[in-house]
């Protein structure tokens, strides 16, 4: 049964996070070690690392889930290899690229297939979501600029995003509704990171954090929506979703 742990985000920074006390079985079938300490090190914010998470938890892997405050970045970045997070510690070894960490948790606990071709559609999709990740973020800078004047800004984001909203969300969101039409997954009959990864998305586009993108943009894609809403119903994610629920 999965191990208690508490929640980094609840408290404070540097707090450690023992997420599920029981390590896949996955490593010793592939002939490797298991690792012995996991640090995942982010902000208090879903971000890229929000899929990480998801997958870890799935995988039953006890891992420290630091959450970083705003306020304490400018004397942690240069602490990190490149000024940047997240930072992925396992035993001693430092790594960064949230993309190479997924890749690494989809490896230990067996989220990315063995198989080559299947585990290439798992890295289809998530680059598919990241580029629909990429058509957002740009809007996300914009509010950043300070540059701009606060008229100027809120304009140029309400522009960006109603078109995001318009135009590339449906686009992306068809193609996952199209993979699901023909399996209960995103990639076949097992989830996968893709699926953590499909997820964090949904929750973010659904959280209402994104001014000018409306929560309800999910609920056209009821295929979507229903695998939302069955990860979310998965032991470890909503005992994890509950403890963070802010």
């Amino acid at each position: 049964m999965p191990g208690k742990y508490a929640i980094g985000a609840l408290l404070g920074a540097g707090a450690a996070v023992v997420v599920n006390d029981m390590m896949p079985d996955a490593l010793p079938r592939l002939g490797l070690s298991t690792p012995k300490n996991i640090n995942l090190q982010y902000f208090d914010i879903m971000g890229p690392t929000e899929r990480i998470r998801y997958a870890l938890l799935l995988g039953k892997v006890p891992f420290n889930d630091e959450r970083v405050k705003f306020s304490d970045w400018p004397s942690v970045k240069p602490t990190t290899p490149y000024g940047q997070m997240p930072v992925l510690t396992v035993d001693g070894q430092r790594f960064t690229q949230s993309g190479a960490i997924l890749n690494w948790a989809g490896t230990i606990t067996g989220l990315t297939p063995r198989d080559p071709i299947k585990a290439m559609r798992v890295n289809e999709a998530c680059e598919l979501d990241n580029d629909l990740r990429g058509k957002i973020r740009p809007s996300i800078y914009v509010g950043m600029d300070k540059s701009l004047g606060d008229r100027e800004k809120k304009r140029k984001v309400k522009e960006m995003r109603e078109e995001i909203a318009k135009t590339h969300i449906p686009f992306y969101l068809g193609h996952f509704e199209k993979m699901l039409e023909d399996s209960e997954y995103l990639c076949g009959d097992k989830v996968t990171v893709a699926d953590c990864q499909v997820l964090s998305t949904l929750r973010w586009l659904g959280g209402g954090g994104l001014d000018h993108i409306p929560p309800t943009c999910v609920e056209a894609f009821p295929k979507l929506c229903a695998l939302k809403k069955k990860m979310e119903a998965m032991p470890e994610i909503a005992e994890y979703l509950e403890k963070t629920k802010k």
